[in-house]
């Protein structure tokens, strides 16, 4: 089979270089790619007009979804007004107004000062760069070191893939950026400390307290973290885990930057995930989300005590720049994209809509033997995959995430499944899906379960196999 225009296909094998992918597979396999054209709503449609639920929002970014034509006219206007403006000098009106309001919903208050970027990588750039500037600033110029969670993505750029905690993207790319430590993840449900007790000991928060002494809190510049971390699946912290980091940092003298790239504006319920646990972090990094992918757009959102050190003399400003940094079609963009969630309520839609989907998951498949954990904040979920629920085994089958992928896909649904840490399949649309869009998103996931499960040679309890209904047969 090929394509609807075969020199697209030639093109693709020949000149497009996608993102963590073996392009090679597309030509020694001859493989057909999936090429998407459109979208409307949560849906997505290829070259041949199939749809798909997109339970992914792009990559956790179309909050809004598809088809906003309020974002498209804002960038449009803006750029017919003025294309661009440089971010060292020239300060667009778009930037102006998208800082005030980003001030109107910080967690870190209406002094918050925001240093405009592109995407997430830079923005985590960005904040190290920040962090330890203000350290210096502070007369603290051993501070250096960063402490980060194992496991977590933040990015791959050279500062960012340092404090990265996965393993496999940082090896290959060293000598790193020196200083870049790592600790345990609070991940309950893998705990060797509490998974199986009552409540959590938060003995992976005392745990960055033992580093920092062990390292030297002099020199320490910055803990990064993720509200609730994606790799590894939605893992949401316990209670208290955030108040006890930011209680640390305050004793220790080091800056809290939180990682909000995917959990910023509505994801996990809030507009940011430091606000849905009550926590203000020194520095906030987002993107995605912030303008629901339609313009590339990041930023570094600042506390008062941070942004004022670097207001002095000419010798305390922050040397750092990027190019199209708060480009003003972006900015534009972003406002539009706020504005619609403002208006329709997406923040608390997604607590709700969030809330219906767990509930549904669990009924569908939360005593599938092949199902350990189905765990998530607003409309940011994952199912983990295990061998056997009674001993939590990890599911170990090979080609897994391919098939998987494969049977949701043939289904009419785009969603990740991940084993950056154990098998997990991650499920977070649009936070506008539509209610019967979320239904189908339930269903097709319990029929792959259930169709892993017959692959696996397990069975299902018949309640499970009762609570699902409406079932779309596959499209091979």
């Amino acid at each position: 089979m090929f394509p609807v225009d075969p020199a697209l296909q030639q093109a693709l094998a020949d000149n497009v270089w996608l993102h963590y992918f073996q392009m090679g597979h597309m030509s020694s396999t001859g493989a057909r790619p999936t090429i998407l054209e459109r979208g409307e709503g949560s849906r997505v449609y290829d070259q041949d007009g199939t749809a798909y639920i997109d339970a992914l929002a792009g990559l956790f970014c179309v909050n809004v979804g598809y088809g906003r034509r309020e974002i498209v006219d804002a960038i449009a206007t803006q750029l017919y007004e003025l294309p661009y403006a440089s971010p060292f000098s020239y300060p667009s009106l778009p930037q102006i107004r998208l800082a005030a309001r980003l001030a109107e919903i910080s967690p870190m208050g209406p002094a918050t000062r925001t240093f405009f970027v592109t995407g997430g990588s830079e923005a985590v750039e960005t904040a190290l760069k920040m962090a330890k500037a203000y350290q210096r600033h502070r007369g603290f110029a051993e501070r250096h070191k960063t402490i980060s969670r194992r496991v977590a993505y933040h990015g791959t750029t050279m500062g960012a893939l340092s404090v990265n905690g996965l393993t496999g993207i940082r090896n290959g790319f060293g000598p790193l950026v020196p200083g870049a430590r790592h600790v345990p993840l609070p991940h309950r449900y893998r705990c060797n400390q509490c998974a199986h007790e009552a409540a959590c000991h938060n003995s992976c928060a005392d745990e960055i307290e033992r580093l920092i002494e062990f390292e030297g809190p002099e020199t320490v510049a910055a803990i990064i973290l993720e509200p609730v971390q994606n790799s590894g699946g939605a893992i949401v912290p316990p209670p208290g885990y955030l108040e006890r980091v930011r209680q640390i940092c305050d004793t220790y003298g080091i800056v809290m930057i939180a990682d909000e790239v995917i959990c910023g504006f509505g994801r996990v319920g809030d507009w940011f995930g430091s606000s849905a646990f009550g926590v203000a972090p020194d520095l906030i990094t987002c993107a995605k989300g912030i303008t629901s992918g339609y313009a590339p757009l990041g930023a570094v959102m600042a506390c008062k005590a941070i942004a004022d050190e670097f207001l002095g003399s000419e010798g305390d400003k922050f040397m750092h720049g990027i190019t199209f940094g708060g480009h003003p079609a972006s900015c534009a963009a972003a406002l539009a994209n706020l504005a619609i969630i403002e208006r329709e309520q997406l923040t608390s839609r997604s607590r709700d809509m969030g809330a219906y989907m767990m509930r549904e998951l669990q009924a569908a498949v939360g005593e599938h033997p092949n199902v350990g954990d189905i765990r998530g904040m607003g409309m940011f979920m994952a199912l983990e995959l295990v061998h056997d629920r009674a001993t939590r085994q990890s599911l170990d089958e090979p080609d897994l995430m391919a098939w998987l992928s494969d049977q949701f896909k043939k289904r009419g649904l785009i969603c990740r499944a991940d084993d950056r840490l154990d098998p997990v399949i991650q499920i977070a649309p649009p936070l506008s899906i539509a209610r019967e869009d979320a239904d189908q998103i339930i269903a097709i996931v319990a029929d792959v379960i259930h169709a892993l499960g017959r692959r696996l040679g397990t069975q299902p309890t018949m309640a499970a196999v009762r609570r699902i209904t409406n079932i779309p047969q596959p499209r091979i």
